[in-house]
C-alpha cells in the first residue's frame, strides 16, 4: 500500500470523520445516561404515548436492560444515519472523485501501480468505518461502566458492535464498488448513496405493518437482528456470514474491475 496516499486520505476525510463520530458519540452517551434501571416501566409508558406506527417505522424498541436499551435506540434509526454518511462520503472520495477531477492521472503517474492505489483505498475504506464503531464501543463501555457498574453485558455488547460493523463492511462494499466503476461523481453518488438509502427505505417500509413485513427482507438491513443475536439465534450468525461474504465479493470485485478498466485520463 501507499502510506503517502493513505495519509492524504486521512487529511482529506478527517473533518467529516471527526464531526460525525463526535455527534454519534454524543447521542450514544445521551442514550446511556437516559437509562434508569429502576424505572424501565416508566420509560415504556412514555414511549407508548408515541404513535406505534412511528416507533415501528424507525425501529425503536423498549429495552428492560442497559444492553437492550442501547440496542433498541442507538442501533435502529441512528445506525442508518451517522455511519451511513461517513461511508457514502469517504468511499466516493477514494476513487470516483479522483477520476472525475482528473487527479487519478497524477496518482498513476507516480511509482504507484493501479493495484497499489486501489488496495490502499480499499484498506482506508474499511478502516474508516471500523474506527467509528471502535470509538463508539469504547465510549459506551466507559460511560456505562462509570454510571451503571455491572449493568452492561460487555461481551454481548461487543458482539453487537461486531455485528453492526460487518453490516457496514457490506454497505461500504456497495459504496466502494460504485466509486470504483464510475467515471463521474454523479454516478458514484447515485449508486453509492442511492442503493444504501433504498435499503433503508425498504427496511422502514417493512416495519410499518405485518402485511408488508416481507419488504424488509429485500433490504440488507434485514440481516441485522440484534434481538436474535442476544437470544443466541443462529439467524444472527448466518446473517453475519452472509454480510461478510457480500463485503468480500464487493471489495474484490471493485479492486479487480478498477485494475482492468479504461480510465478517462
Amino acid at each position: 500500500m501507499s502510506w503517502t496516499l493513505f495519509k492524504a486520505n486521512l487529511k482529506a476525510n478527517r473533518f467529516i470523520w471527526i464531526l460525525i463520530t463526535v455527534i454519534y458519540s454524543f447521542y450514544a452517551v445521551m442514550l446511556v445516561t437516559m437509562f434508569d434501571p429502576e424505572n424501565t416501566e416508566t420509560m415504556a409508558e412514555m414511549m407508548e404515548m408515541m404513535p406505534k406506527e412511528l416507533l415501528d417505522t424507525l425501529g425503536f424498541t423498549i429495552g428492560t436492560t442497559l444492553l437492550t436499551h442501547i440496542s433498541g435506540f442507538l442501533y435502529s434509526m441512528l445506525l442508518y444515519l451517522f455511519p451511513l454518511i461517513i461511508t457514502i462520503i469517504v468511499n466516493h472520495r477514494l476513487i470516483a472523485s479522483h477520476v472525475d477531477k482528473g487527479s487519478m492521472a497524477y496518482l498513476l503517474s507516480t511509482s504507484n501501480s493501479r493495484g497499489k492505489i486501489v488496495m490502499t483505498q480499499a484498506l482506508f475504506s474499511l478502516l474508516s468505518i471500523a474506527s467509528v464503531f471502535m470509538v463508539i464501543t469504547v465510549v459506551q463501555i466507559l460511560v456505562a461502566s462509570s454510571m451503571f457498574p455491572g449493568e452492561l453485558e460487555i461481551g454481548k455488547f461487543i458482539m453487537l458492535n461486531m455485528y453492526a460493523l460487518i453490516l457496514y463492511f457490506a454497505i461500504s462494499g456497495v459504496c466502494f464498488f460504485a466509486s470504483s466503476i464510475s467515471n463521474e461523481s454523479k454516478y458514484s453518488l447515485g449508486l453509492g448513496a442511492g442503493i444504501p438509502i433504498a435499503f433503508v427505505v425498504l427496511d422502514m417500509l417493512g416495519n410499518t405493518a405485518e402485511n408488508v413485513s416481507w419488504i424488509g427482507n429485500l433490504s440488507i438491513f434485514g440481516l441485522f437482528e440484534p434481538d436474535r443475536l442476544f437470544a443466541g439465534d443462529a439467524f444472527a450468525y448466518i446473517g453475519m456470514g452472509v454480510l461478510g461474504v457480500i463485503a468480500i465479493v464487493l471489495y474484490i470485485g471493485a479492486i479487480t474491475f478498477f485494475k482492468k478498466r479504461d480510465l478517462p485520463l
